[in-house]
């Protein structure tokens, strides 16, 4: 079924879930139909590209945070799998 979601900026890499979406759902970004590949709640992150290892997550056109193991497009991008250095001292 194709869920609602948006992405706020063109260089967003996920975008945000406006409401629940199982897997196998689909969501459109990007000019193409996105297959979740597994449940997202209303309010977090797809990807909506590829990331490889250590890419970063484009959130609102700003980095978010990176993903040190990377993720296919259509999975659930949250502080699970996501790593994050900003505020922390040098």
């Amino acid at each position: 079924m194709l869920r609602k979601s948006m992405m706020i900026n063109g260089n967003d890499t996920v975008a945000i879930l406006l409401e629940n979406a199982e897997k196998g759902d689909t969501i459109e970004a990007l000019g193409e139909v996105i297959t979740l590949l597994e449940d997202v709640e209303f309010a977090h992150k797809a990807a909506i590209t590829d990331h490889g290892e250590m890419s970063p997550v484009i959130k609102y056109g700003e980095e978010i945070g990176y993903l040190p193991g990377g993720a296919p497009k259509g999975t659930w991008i949250h502080n699970h799998i996501m790593k994050c250095d900003r505020g922390r001292r040098p």
